[in-house]
Parts: structure tokens; C-alpha cells; sequence
């Protein structure tokens, strides 16, 4: 397994140093490098104890005599995984001393309660190209712990409108003069942990290094003012007197107030006047005019119905007339049904198309699916049909008569008069 790895970290070593042209190229490589020993040094913990010390001295000496390298650069050897590393303290987190690249986060700090110089014991949570990071799995020593001198904590810092903080729950923020100074929270901060005005955080700086302020931890809760109660001058023994009584709320007056107000009355709504229609007798208009024509040469002779007597008439659009056309043409003996100009009452006409002698459509006040239904079924069943626009009661009739008379024609061609008589 180990030659395996050494193999495979010699290939990546010759790979990533055959492209090194720049000094910054020469700089990556080097910490590319230690990924790479990193890498080799935990195969080297994981594999079996049996063959791991013959294994890692002998791959030693192979890497140093396959990698050439510069003599101003040291080649770090492998180490093991040791029992313990040394805990140093950062502004967020900390550091293991044996471990280069090494991070362990501000929880485990805080779950642990870590201080600088304790041993612990850890394990590889994640790793990559920057730093490893370590969970830790137990605390191995104590003699050493000590706090880090360069490390000023502001605890329990409150956090104002506008990310502005001025002071902790303790007093103002204060350098090692004295001086009182204020911290403004980065957006970028304030949109990570979530910070709202009266939350408490935790803020870190390196010793006489105010441009290293930031935030270090955000406490669940927020601060809430105390209530301070103003001291009374009553003396002691009248307070031992008072007796607490039961607090109730105070009622308003508003209700009793508002019932004083003499309200102005509201002017009554005038009665609407209703209008009776007119009593009219509706007579049958004989006579029509054609858009344009003078009276005197109307047409005013009345009409004649007589020759279609027991005929049927269908008359389809403008239902409101019905009662006119029912009175005018009971007189003649003529069969009339009157349809409204809707979609639905307008198929009853196939139904009656076979025994209808003439059809007259009021356009205006029929729709379109109506007139499309009624003038397919009259070309099917060869009904004589009239689409009339509504300019009166004396174009429609007259209309009416002539469709009647096409009918009339054609049964008397037919020879269906003669039967019928």
C-alpha cells in the first residue's frame, strides 16, 4: 500500500515541478508539496503497524534519491501521527504547533473550553489544498495552558442599528490607553451570522492592532435593558405597612364620553318617484318608409294576408316584440312561432323546419350562432328565409308577406295547394 503511495506522490511532485517558471509558481509548488506530504504521512499512520516502520525508511530514501531538489529548499521528512498536539489560540479557532496547515474551529474551541497550551488529541474531519481541518477528540494534558497575552476579548458586545457597536454588557469598548472607540460591523459579517440590533457577540483583536477587530462569536439571546425602579423616600416602616392589592386595569372613559355626544341626525334619503308607464293602445303600423324617401311616396297601402291563411311563420330575434306580432297576425289565420335570438331557443328550428312554410330573421337582435343554425337548416329543408333588419314593424310585415308568397308559389307549383284545399 505504501509503495503504491510513495509512487503516486513521486508522479505528482515531478508533474507540478516540471511547470514551475515563476517565483509564484515556485511558492504554490512548495505548499502543493506539503498537501502532498500530509497526504503521505496520514497513508502512513493508517497502514498496518506490522510493515509501516520498514516501509515509510525505505520510501524516504527513494524519494530523496528520484526528487532533485533545490538546495535552498529543505525536504521535511515524513512524520508520524503523534498521540498529543500542542493547542495554540488564534483570533478565531486555533492552531496545533506539531501540525502545519492545521485548524480547528471556534466551536470545538468553545465545546472544549480550549486554552492556549493544552495538549489534545485530535482526528481529520476535511482536508485540502490550504489548511486540515481537526475535530478534536479529547483533551490529554493541562500543564501547560496559559492564556495568550497578544489576545484582547471584548465579551458580550452589543450590537446597535447599522451593525454599530460602542459597548459590552459590562461598560464601552476600550483599548489598552483607555480610550473608548466604536466597531462597525462589515456587511459581510452582518449578513453571515444574521446580526440584528440587541444581539451579543464576542470580539477579538490582536494586542495594539485595531485593524484586526472582528467577530469571533454570536451568543444565541439578546440583551435586553434591566428595568431600574426609582428609589422612593418613604421611610422604612411606612413600606412594611402598605398592603399590595390586586392590580386591575384602569377603564377608559371613552365608551361614557362618546354615549355624552349629542350625534347630528342624518338627513332622510329622499323617496325615489316611481313611474307608472303609460296606458297605450298598440296599434299595427301599415305603413314604412325607406331610409331616405320622402312621406309622400311611402307605400301605404295595407297588407294582405288572406291568401296564407293556415300557413306557419316563423319569426326568430327581438323576443320583446312578441305580444306585437302575436296581436297583428292573429287576425290573419297565420300559424306564427316566435323564437328568442339565443343559441338555445334557436335549435327548436330543427325540429319545426319540416312543417315551417317561411322564415324571417331579425338581424339586429338575434346572435350569430343563432342565424348561422336557422339559415343551415332552412337550405337543407329548402324554406324560403329572410334576414330583415329591425327599421320597423312595416319592413318586418312586409318582409313576412313576401317570403309567405315565395311559399305559397312554391306549393302551388308543387301542387300541395290543391291537397291542402
Amino acid at each position: 500500500m505504501m509503495q503504491q503511495v510513495m509512487e503516486r506522490a513521486t508522479e505528482l511532485v515531478q508533474m507540478k515541478l516540471a511547470a514551475v517558471e515563476r517565483y509564484e509558481d515556485w511558492q504554490l509548488w512548495l505548499d502543493e508539496v506539503n498537501g502532498i506530504d500530509e497526504w503521505v504521512k496520514m497513508s502512513a499512520y493508517y497502514a498496518p503497524r506490522d510493515v509501516q516502520e520498514t516501509l515509510v525508511i525505505d520510501e524516504a530514501i527513494e524519494l530523496e534519491q528520484t526528487i532533485v531538489m533545490p538546495p535552498q529548499v529543505p525536504v521535511e521528512p515524513v512524520r508520524k501521527q503523534r498521540y498529543a498536539y500542542t493547542f495554540q489560540r488564534g483570533l478565531k479557532g486555533g492552531t496545533l504547533l506539531e501540525w502545519s496547515g492545521s485548524h480547528i474551529s471556534e466551536r470545538d474551541v468553545r465545546d472544549w473550553n480550549l486554552e492556549h497550551g493544552m495538549e489534545v488529541r485530535v482526528r481529520v474531519d476535511r482536508q485540502d489544498d490550504q489548511k486540515t481541518i481537526c475535530r478534536v477528540e479529547a483533551v490529554v494534558s493541562t500543564e501547560r495552558m496559559r492564556e495568550n497575552p497578544e489576545r484582547v476579548v471584548f465579551e458580550q458586545a452589543i450590537v446597535k442599528a447599522h451593525g454599530i457597536i460602542e459597548e459590552t454588557v459590562n461598560g464601552p469598548l476600550q483599548d489598552e490607553s483607555g480610550r473608548s472607540f466604536y466597531y462597525v460591523v462589515p456587511v459581510e459579517d452582518m449578513r453571515y451570522f444574521r446580526l440584528e440590533a440587541g444581539q451579543l457577540v464576542d470580539l477579538v483583536m490582536w494586542r495594539g492592532r485595531k485593524d484586526t477587530l472582528t467577530i469571533a462569536w454570536k451568543h444565541p439571546f439578546t440583551y435586553e435593558e434591566p428595568i431600574v425602579n426609582a428609589s422612593s423616600n418613604r421611610p422604612s416602616a411606612i413600606e412594611q405597612q402598605v398592603v399590595k392589592t390586586p392590580v386591575t386595569t384602569k377603564k377608559s372613559n371613552r365608551y361614557a364620553r362618546k354615549m355624552k355626544r349629542q350625534p347630528v341626525p342624518k338627513a332622510k334619503k329622499a323617496q325615489r318617484r316611481v313611474r307608472m308607464p303609460k296606458e297605450q293602445t298598440i296599434e299595427p303600423i301599415v305603413t314604412t318608409a325607406v331610409p331616405g324617401q320622402l312621406m309622400d311616396f311611402v307605400d301605404k297601402t295595407p297588407l294582405d294576408f288572406t291568401r296564407f291563411t293556415g300557413m306557419r311563420l316563423v319569426i326568430v330575434g327581438n323576443e320583446q316584440q312578441t305580444a306585437v306580432y302575436r296581436e297583428f297576425f292573429a287576425p290573419t289565420g297565420i300559424e306564427l312561432i316566435h323564437l328568442a335570438g339565443d343559441a338555445q331557443s334557436a335549435k327548436k328550428i330543427a325540429c319545426l323546419a319540416k312543417k315551417t312554410d317561411a322564415i324571417v330573421v331579425v338581424t339586429s337582435r338575434v346572435s350569430h350562432a343563432a342565424s348561422a343554425h336557422v339559415i343551415a337548416q332552412a337550405k337543407k329543408h329548402g324554406i324560403p328565409f329572410a334576414m330583415e333588419r329591425l327599421d320597423g314593424r312595416r319592413s318586418l310585415y312586409t318582409a313576412c308577406e313576401r317570403q309567405l308568397e315565395r311559399a305559397w308559389l312554391k306549393q302551388k307549383q308543387e301542387g300541395k295547394l290543391l291537397k291542402n284545399q
